[in-house]
Parts: C-alpha cells; sequence; structure tokens
C-alpha cells in the first residue's frame, strides 16, 4: 500500500539504538532462539504491520505475519511473531510495539470517523491533513490509509491550494486571476481554494477552480452552500474542514461535500497490544 524505503526503516531501528543495548550487554543476555508475539488488547483496526516487518528483517528476525494492516482486530488476537536470536528480539520489541498502538490507534479513530460519515453520505471520502507530527507525517498518512481514510495533500509538492495567507501576499489579484494564474503556470495540478465565506466559494467555483476547501462552516451552511455550488459546477469537488469529529461526522457528510477534512485523527489514543517472548 505504501512503500517505506531502507532508510526510513534503519531511522526507526537508530532510533531506538543510537549505540547498542546497554541492558542487553549489561545482564550478558545470551543470544538464544526464541520469539516474539504481539497480541491486540481491544478491539480496533490494525497498522503497523508492513513497517514492522521490514524493521524486523532488517535486523535479521524471520516476520511471521497472522494478521494484516487493516484488519479488525478482537482482544486476544495475535498479529504478528517474530523469530530469531534474543538480542534482536530486544531491538525489535519496543519499538515494534509503538509502530503497533500508535498507528493502531489513528487507524481505528478513522475507521470509527468513516463509518460515522457514512451514515449520512455514503460516498462521503475522510482525508487526513498534512498537519500531522513533525517527522511522523509518512507513518501517520498510512495509518490514515489503514484505517479506510485518504490522504488529503501529503505535502506542498502535490496539489496547488491556496489559502489567505498566500492571498495576503498578492493583494491586487482576485479569485478569477489566481485561479487562471496557477492554471496556467501547472495545467496538470488540481487547483483548489480554501474559501472564506459562501460569496469566496462560489467565486471560486464561477472562476473554474477543480475544488473548494470550505473551512468552519457549520452542516447546516454546507447544507445551503453546497447545491448553489453544484448548480455552478457539477464536478466541483467540495472539503469541508474544521470541526470535524465522529459525532458530528455524519452531519458534515450529509450536507453533500465530497471530502471531510480532519487532522483530529492524528491525536488518537494509542492502541493496546501485548508482547510476549519464549525461548524455543
Amino acid at each position: 500500500m505504501m512503500y517505506f524505503s531502507q532508510a526510513e526503516i534503519d531511522q526507526l531501528i537508530l532510533e531506538d539504538v543510537p549505540l547498542h543495548d546497554e541492558t542487553t550487554r549489561a545482564l550478558g543476555l545470551p543470544d538464544a532462539p526464541g520469539s516474539l508475539t504481539y497480541t491486540a488488547r481491544q478491539h480496533g483496526v490494525l497498522a503497523g504491520i508492513a513497517p514492522l516487518q521490514r524493521l524486523a528483517q532488517a535486523l535479521g528476525l524471520r516476520a511471521e505475519p497472522l494478521a494484516a494492516d487493516g484488519d479488525l482486530l478482537a482482544p486476544g488476537q495475535a498479529v504478528l511473531r517474530l523469530h530469531g536470536g534474543a538480542h534482536a528480539l530486544h531491538l525489535a520489541w519496543k519499538q515494534g510495539m509503538n509502530l503497533l498502538e500508535y498507528l493502531g490507534g489513528i487507524a481505528s479513530a478513522t475507521r470509527q470517523m468513516v463509518d460515522a460519515a457514512r451514515a449520512g453520505n455514503p460516498r462521503v471520502q475522510v482525508a487526513g491533513t498534512r498537519k500531522a507530527h513533525p517527522g511522523a507525517r509518512k507513518l501517520q498518512h498510512y495509518a490514515v490509509l489503514c484505517g479506510g481514510g485518504m490522504v488529503h495533500r501529503a505535502g506542498l509538492s502535490e496539489t496547488i491550494l491556496v489559502f489567505a495567507q498566500h492571498r495576503a501576499f498578492l493583494p491586487g489579484l482576485d479569485v478569477e486571476q489566481l485561479v487562471a494564474r496557477a492554471k496556467a503556470h501547472s495545467p496538470e495540478k488540481f487547483v483548489l481554494i480554501e474559501a472564506e465565506d459562501a460569496q469566496d466559494a462560489l467565486a471560486a467555483a464561477r472562476a473554474g477552480a477543480d475544488g473548494v476547501q470550505l473551512d468552519k462552516m457549520s452542516p447546516q451552511e454546507l447544507a445551503e452552500l453546497v447545491p448553489q455550488l453544484r448548480a455552478m459546477q457539477p464536478r466541483l469537488v467540495i472539503n469541508a474542514a474544521g470541526g470535524i469529529r465522529p459525532d458530528s461526522a455524519a452531519q458534515f457528510a450529509a450536507s453533500g461535500v465530497d471530502v471531510l477534512v480532519t487532522s483530529s485523527l492524528y491525536n488518537a489514543r494509542a492502541a493496546d497490544f501485548g508482547a510476549v517472548m519464549r525461548v524455543d
């Protein structure tokens, strides 16, 4: 689903092992063959198995996947078993747990949001933004995908998204001129305008923008505006952003927007996993 480079995997290892495992060294731990099994302690959505397998393999361990990223989990379900020497098992142990717990929490929150939103509109998408934790964006985006969501915008190089902050430095250009300039310089790129109000959104649609992002509008305001935008440009992609939570997602989705854009998924509570090591 998503490729993780060897450099990224190595960085995960180096973060936890800048030199060596001092506990293993100090105890004189024998490098006996053994296994490490990760087990879910609660219901949720699995995420993190793919990068964890790569991490284990980089340490010389054999990975035995017992479930796949995106699977629904039950308490007590084993998801991955690693085989190899005790030293490498201890190097993989906690960083592997971090991947499963933090990414699993995001994936589970995403699935909850998707299910809630699609109760209001079966075709709506839930998208995670680039407002992720610094250094962890790719992993967090991966977790969103595992939970059934999509990536709103992986980075600045992807789509053209015009904010008020851009417009502050171009005071002489109206929305129509901004759209025309963006399309002239990047004809292959999707042009999205964040609209400050209904008038701004209608102007963006009239100007030929590919999409509008409606920030901090209530579901009621969206329900009034979306039909107007559709009548003006039927193929316009309409995003809603701001204040979207599981308890409000259905209302936002029912307004007729295409995408619910949120950063709240990244603050999800971590999933709970157990880990057991055994000597073979």
